[in-house]
């Protein structure tokens, strides 16, 4: 009986020490300003992460994500919840940040703590680092010091790393805000350009580290359109991708032929669809929904690529000592190797006669291992002991 008691105790203590990593896990905070939480944050693994993103889970996954995180607060009789997902770095936030951002989403108030925020009215959008937050509420919304709160609660044990810098390179002239869609993997890009969603393989090349961003833009009319009789397009699909190699670059642009109809006008391009395109060092550019070759070079030639080569190491200014500089180095290194040498001797020799006079002939210079060299020259053999007069009995 006192056995089974022990086995049930000792399965207690290990059952509450595992939940303790899950405890620890949580990021989402017990209140927020007026909005309260009475329970546990639930945590969801990567695997069952259909239960916070419904059928955008997949996408989700090719981002990277890690973990995710639900929490009811309520204010009164109003409720909310708040979706937490941690992603693998802050360019896996970034992205799908972008692609769950509804098109009638406006920009917040500032958000200081987040670095990206999109919002209306029942739901809203966080970044903090590598973390996303979905906010949706039923009556009454967040307030912008709610949401500030909730970024300020999770900022500390967020991935800091750098963003994606690819949404500079789009031309900021005509582009609708908040249409910019990063993607890192075919499937998100197969929704976000329609176009090249009858590619089944990889044609953007996200194997080989490749990342990419598109926008909507309003297109002006041109004059040549209206002699043609042709109608402008309201909008245009531009996307970037961008490859770690020109070569790579390079290569992916001249294989685009094969599934678009590159720079070819839509009335010729048969059955594949029809793009504009053009290449900037590791930088390309399609554009979709054009039919004017004018309208589309017009921004085609607004895209420009330019590396920023940067260094995380910590770094130092190399720089010659001066000649004074190496003279006086010089003489203070050997002097403290002379000073190093003298006490060494006088550590070694003060030992060794310290020995000699507490244990005369016994541990050094001992008669039978003592061996003296003689010329001859006198008829008087050399005795040992001789050295030892004083100190050692005959």
């Amino acid at each position: 009986m006192k056995g089974t008691r022990f086995v049930f105790i000792f399965a207690l203590v290990l059952g509450g020490l595992a939940s303790v990593p899950l405890a620890a896990q949580s990021l989402l905070p017990s209140s927020l300003g007026t909005w309260a939480s009475s329970g546990t944050p639930a945590q969801v693994p990567p695997q069952q992460i259909e239960q916070l993103a419904n059928d955008r889970a997949s996408i989700l996954r090719e981002y990277g994500i890690t973990s995710g995180e639900r929490r009811q607060y309520a204010n009164g009789n109003d409720q909310a919840t708040v979706r937490l997902y941690r992603m693998v770095d802050p360019s896996a936030a970034f992205g799908a940040f972008t692609f769950l951002r509804d098109p009638d989403m406006a920009l917040p108030a500032p958000i200081l703590a987040a670095s990206y925020a999109a919002g209306k009215r029942g739901r809203a959008l966080l970044v903090v680092g590598n973390l996303l937050m979905d906010v949706a509420s039923a009556k009454s919304q967040m307030t912008t010091a709610d949401l500030n709160a909730l970024a300020q609660s999770v900022a500390a044990r967020a991935d800091r790393r750098p963003y994606p810098p690819i949404a500079t390179f789009l031309p900021r002239a005509g582009l609708i805000p908040g249409s910019e869609r990063y993607v890192l993997g075919p499937l998100a890009l197969a929704q976000v350009f329609p176009p090249g969603a009858k590619n089944q393989t990889d044609w953007a090349g996200f194997g080989s580290s490749a990342e990419a961003i598109a926008g909507r833009y309003r297109l002006e009319e041109k004059p040549s359109d209206k002699v043609a009789g042709r109608s402008r397009p309201a909008e245009g699909l531009l996307l970037l991708i961008l490859y770690p190699t020109q070569q790579l670059a390079a290569d992916r642009y001249n294989a685009l032929s094969k599934s678009f109809a590159l720079n070819v006008a839509p009335s010729q391009a048969g059955d594949k669809p029809a793009v504009f395109g053009t290449r900037s060092s590791a930088l390309i550019g399609l554009l979709a929904g054009v039919e004017s070759r004018e309208t589309a070079a017009d921004l085609l030639n607004q895209i420009h690529y330019a590396s920023d080569v940067t260094w995380n190491e910590p770094t130092h200014d190399l720089t010659d000592p001066s000649i004074s500089t190496i003279v006086v180095g010089a003489i203070v290194d050997t002097g403290a190797i002379m000073l190093l040498a003298v006490a060494a001797s006088l550590g070694f020799g003060g030992f060794r006669l310290l020995t000699k006079f507490l244990a005369p002939g016994k541990i050094f210079d001992r008669n039978a291992e003592v061996e003296i060299l003689q010329l001859g020259i006198n008829s008087k053999p050399i005795d040992v002991k001789d050295f030892y007069i004083l100190n050692s009995p005959r």
